[in-house]
């Protein structure tokens, strides 16, 4: 009797040890399985007189899907360029940009396609140059720091068609290397966001898809 006694005494004191440091667990901070994320601290601005644009190494280029449905038609703009630029890699309010694209300079590589139907469809001719129906831009409105990688999520306007609607993109800095046998840095940008062209721009064509992805990189030079 004795050792039943003592038998489960030695049950019950195991077990209320066991609840007692499972409690214990309730306090504890678990440690989050997220990337860790380390930022530069890079800063260029356009208004740097020693920073320049460098469109003959930058491109825009789009790709969507034909007839909605196909294979994907892609292309790029001839004639495009950079308003403004300002980048604070560690501080992301201190970001914001405006480019632009000339739409009519759209190409895709075939000619009769480029100054055909593909003008019909964004609602342009050869003849426009910065009418307000031939000019794209985005210009951002706030920016945020991503939570998976080092980019940076940017919310901008982007005015089409006509109408203004604002897109999510995502920023990328590439990264800087020296130029000009020393004489300068090399900086490089990368932009990626996606519009509905049918549904907020009203593009009315059975050519392109509603979702038009647009793919941008941009170098920037600054001397030394």
């Amino acid at each position: 009797m004795k050792f039943l006694q003592s038998k489960y005494t030695w049950i019950l004191t195991i077990l209320l040890w066991g609840y007692m440091l499972s409690c214990t667990h309730d306090d504890e901070l678990i440690a989050g399985s997220g990337p860790n994320i380390e930022r530069g601290n890079e800063k260029l601005s356009l208004s740097d007189s020693k920073v320049s644009y460098d469109k003959s190494h930058s491109n825009v280029g789009w790709e969507t899907a034909y007839i909605g449905s196909t294979a994907l038609l892609t292309g790029r703009f001839n004639s495009f360029g950079i308003n403004a630029f300002e980048f604070d890699e560690s501080n992301a309010a201190g970001i914001s940009f405006e480019a632009w694209v000339w739409v009519n300079s759209v190409n895709t590589s075939e000619p009769g396609r480029d100054q055909g139907c593909l003008q019909g469809t964004f609602g342009t001719t050869t003849s426009m140059t910065t009418e307000s129906a031939n000019v794209a831009v985005i210009k951002s409105k706030s920016v945020e720091f991503s939570k998976t990688d080092k980019g940076y999520i940017v919310k901008a306007d982007l005015t089409f068609h006509g109408f203004t609607k604002e897109v999510t993109a995502k920023l990328s800095y590439v990264g800087k290397a020296p130029g000009g046998n020393g004489t300068m840095e090399i900086y490089g940008f990368n932009l990626q966001f996606n519009f509905l062209a049918k549904t907020d721009f009203q593009i009315s064509s059975s050519n392109v898809g509603d979702n038009i992805d647009v793919y941008c990189n941009a170098i920037f030079r600054k001397t030394l």
